[in-house]
């Protein structure tokens, strides 16, 4: 089974979007990330959390789905975070699709 893994941790401004919300007060926490993608199964998963409070204030989890090795599926969230789909392109998927999906540089 050909599965890779990667842990990271990045420093954002974040805040809880919904359909309802017109501004959203964000706030500096440091992200932790795990990503997996078990490449010969073409699905992987992910998680990302707030360091400082243990995924207590922000915690997110969800599904990859891929073809091949493209990117062309998930689960978990409205929007997937960019830098999900960032490490994923260091992993080598083909994420083209999914970043003019998403509209990330």
């Amino acid at each position: 089974m050909s599965k890779e893994e990667r842990s990271f941790e990045k420093v954002r401004y974040v805040g809880w979007e919904t359909s309802m919300s017109p501004i959203v007060e964000r706030e500096k926490k440091t992200m932790k990330y795990h990503v997996c993608w078990i490449k010969d199964e073409e699905r992987g998963w992910w998680e990302l959390y707030d360091e400082e409070s243990g995924g207590e204030d922000y915690h997110a989890e969800g599904t990859l789905g891929f073809s091949g090795n493209e990117l062309d599926d998930y689960d978990g969230v409205f929007s997937l975070d960019e830098e999900i789909v960032k490490c994923l392109e260091e992993m080598g998927a083909d994420v083209k699709e999914m970043k003019e999906t998403l509209d990330i540089n």
